[in-house]
């Protein structure tokens, strides 16, 4: 794929994604105007949490670990592809009609109990939830083995577009019927809604002429290689919702931070850092591949670095930004209605020191899958596990000390470091890496967020409406971000530079392809 090729795709992809962030944004800014963070909020954040959130990751998992199994099938033979795809979804939607069976069966045990420390109505409220919820299991996980099939033909958008008609149906209903329907009616129609993400795929079927062949083959050689990657790209995709899920758990045992809060600042975390580097690696994880299998593998390692470096030259600005901007930005999105002043300052602390994190989950993201394509699982899921146990850790040293913000420290801590060793185990020994440059982005993020802070403090009063709110943080970002680009000049650091020439359509032949 040439860079021009490349840029233009992952620009599209982004692009795509990005509107498919933003509906879900305000999609959520409805329901926190409608449901707000009380008791009945916390319910339903409980249930989406242990069911489809979960489920949703399991599921992607699998389309992660389905790419790589039909796209050289797919490539050899169209009907081998095809069979092999039809063969996947048979055993896992069977898998997963066994697995929401067990779920539901279990909310009659007292493992519903040990999730709600509240009154037997509130539970019992719970579990009907989780029940409603579960039924969507079979068909998250057949919507995503599409995906990971159209993606094998080269549909990139899909992943990213999917969301949008769930996103627009489910900000109707909060419109239209939130009030006289309730959180009831919300768990049903977030449930029903994924048979809109399901239908997405049809016109990808239909343009490829996919008719998949119902196979139920157990004893075929990809199979067991399948289960395997997936099991560990659970855990080494999805380390922020796993630490999430820690955070909010036990944040339901604090009295001083709701778990709707921990609820809200996910929502906002995880697309506004997913929009830029999952479209990033959705693009380059098959140019991983050709990278590793055409050069060496110092080469390949230099590559990796320089498209890590490259993407943390914006993650880390926008991460400052928005760690200062963190409540402001919550007052503007879902301040309303039953979301008060103080929800808003709850969720906006917990939002600003998890958006410290992005870095970490970045370097995350990229270095597993480069492990990946080198047919290596262990040292990522070895990190990932270890960056679960220092966040049970620090959370329960932080938590009860700083209530929720502790546990939001504990998250960013141990990301942030996992995403350093990771680095290190992959990159040590590899000839030609340089780290001056990463320093000066680091450098200049620090600067810049540091000023921006300072100034913040002086010109936001507190009284502000949210129109002039949005001046002032609008205004403050675009000077903080001319300030990153000059210290960027004066520092003269290269990838920025090499941006730069990019944009003025000079060639770079140094510079990372991405």
């Amino acid at each position: 794929m040439k860079r021009d090729q490349t840029v233009r795709l992952i620009s599209t992809v982004a692009l795509v994604t990005l509107l498919a962030k933003l509906l879900g944004i305000v999609r959520e800014s409805l329901q926190a105007r409608a449901f707000g963070t009380q008791v009945a909020a916390d319910l339903y954040t409980t249930a989406n949490n242990n069911t489809i959130y979960l489920f949703t990751t399991v599921a992607y998992a699998l389309c992660v670990a389905a790419v790589p199994i039909l796209a050289p099938r797919l490539q050899r033979s169209r009907e081998e592809g095809l069979r092999a795809a039809g063969n996947l979804i048979t055993i896992t939607v069977g898998v997963s009609v066994l697995v929401a069976a067990g779920w539901i069966a279990a909310t009659f045990t007292p493992w519903v109990d040990a999730l709600w420390a509240g009154t037997a109505a509130e539970t019992e409220q719970l579990a009907s939830y989780i029940r409603l919820m579960a039924l969507a299991l079979p068909v998250i996980v057949l919507t995503y083995l599409l995906v990971g099939l159209f993606q094998s033909m080269d549909h990139f958008h899909l992943q990213g577009s999917m969301s949008i008609p769930y996103n627009v149906f489910l900000i109707l209903f909060l419109a239209l019927f939130a009030q006289r329907l309730g959180v009831n009616g919300y768990v049903a129609a977030v449930a029903g809604a994924w048979l809109l993400q399901l239908a997405t795929t049809a016109p990808y079927a239909v343009r490829e002429r996919c008719r998949l062949p119902l196979v139920f083959d157990l004893r075929a050689d990809y199979v067991k290689t399948f289960f395997k990657t997936a099991a560990v790209t659970v855990l080494t995709t999805s380390i922020f919702l796993f630490c999430y899920l820690q955070d909010s758990g036990m944040a339901a045992a604090l009295t001083d931070s709701p778990v709707s809060a921990f609820y809200y600042a996910d929502k906002l975390f995880t697309p506004l850092t997913t929009t830029l580097i999952y479209s990033i690696t959705t693009v380059l994880f098959p140019k991983f591949t050709q990278e590793y299998a055409t050069g060496s593998r110092q080469s390949y390692l230099r590559y990796i670095w320089g498209t890590l470096r490259s993407t943390l030259l914006l993650i880390l600005p926008i991460s400052a930004v928005l760690a200062v901007f963190g409540t402001p930005i919550v007052r503007v999105l879902f301040e309303g209605g039953n979301f008060t002043a103080e929800s808003s300052a709850s969720t906006g602390a917990i939002f600003s020191i998890y958006a410290l994190s992005m870095a970490g989950f970045c370097a995350l993201d990229i270095l597993s899958r480069a492990y990946y394509t080198m047919e290596r699982t262990l040292a990522p899921l070895l990190v990932n596990a270890a960056v679960l146990v220092c966040n049970w850790g620090l959370n329960q040293l932080l938590g009860s000390r700083l209530g929720g913000s502790g546990l939001a420290l504990g998250t960013t801590i141990s990301i942030t470091l996992g995403g350093l060793v990771l680095a290190v185990l992959l990159l040590r020994r590899t000839g030609g890496v340089r780290v001056l440059p990463l320093v000066k982005s680091l450098a200049a993020t620090l600067v810049t967020g540091g000023a921006l802070w300072w100034v913040t403090d002086l010109v936001l009063t507190g009284d502000e409406s949210k129109l002039m709110l949005v001046v002032k943080c609008g205004g403050l970002g675009v000077a903080a971000a001319g300030v990153y680009a000059l210290l960027m000049l004066l520092t003269r650091q290269e990838d920025f530079l090499a941006l730069l020439r990019r944009l003025r359509g000079e060639k770079n032949d140094n510079s990372a392809d991405v």
